[in-house]
């Protein structure tokens, strides 16, 4: 049977989309996994921002440097009410995460939060109610475990860059153009320290350009 050309072309281009899709976070998740079962460990490879507009003002931003963008901070380090939020890893010391659905999921193994509850009760009993609030923007459970979540509530994350060195990661994120136009929210900072042979969550900061 003789394939047309026009077959042929439909053919490769769908094999492109399907390749750029999968392609599109960082951490080699596939399918629909559910987060709380992956353990694809965090990825050294820096990733590239698209080339648009945003992006290549949000480049230069970092090339340069310079940040003259309001953010707002979150501090869970050693000057914070946590001191630390130790989060999972692999058994190399990797730090595991999940990425779906235009979220990234690190799964939090800290023995004081067993579940979403015992953090806020955590949060209220050593700040207040409106801390609370502030923080289930990025704390939930999946499957009965808690997690650090960024994407969630439509703040959808389009692209990740990470940077290593001996003791620190810091995962850049670069949010979605609905996630902009909807909450503000352009670019996350996400920062964990390694002591001790173990990962902890110490900051975030939430950009709105």
């Amino acid at each position: 049977m003789k394939i047309s050309k026009r077959k042929i072309l439909k053919a490769a281009a769908f094999v492109l989309a399907a390749v750029m899709a999968v392609n599109l976070y960082g951490c080699g998740h596939n399918g629909d996994v559910n987060p709380a079962d992956s353990h694809v460990k965090s990825d050294t490879a820096v990733q590239n921002y698209p080339v648009g507009s945003y992006e290549r003002k949000a480049i230069e931003k970092e090339a340069s440097g310079s940040d003259d963008s309001d953010g707002e901070v979150y501090d869970f380090g050693n000057g914070s009410i946590f001191g630390g939020i130790q989060i999972q890893s692999d058994e190399n010391g990797e730090i595991v995460c999940a990425e779906e659905n235009g979220m990234i999921c690190y799964a939090i193994d800290d023995k004081r939060f067993s579940s979403y509850r015992a953090f806020a009760r955590f949060v209220r009993r050593n700040s207040d109610e409106a801390e609370v609030r502030r923080l289930s923007s990025y704390f939930g459970e999946i499957d009965g475990e808690l997690y650090f979540i960024i994407g969630a509530h439509g703040r959808n994350v389009k692209d990740i860059t990470r940077y290593y060195d001996s003791v620190n990661l810091t995962v850049n994120v670069l949010h979605t153009a609905e996630s902009r136009k909807k909450y503000g929210i352009a670019r996350s900072e996400i920062c964990f320290a390694h002591d001790n042979g173990a990962w902890s969550l110490v900051g975030l900061t939430v950009l709105d350009s």
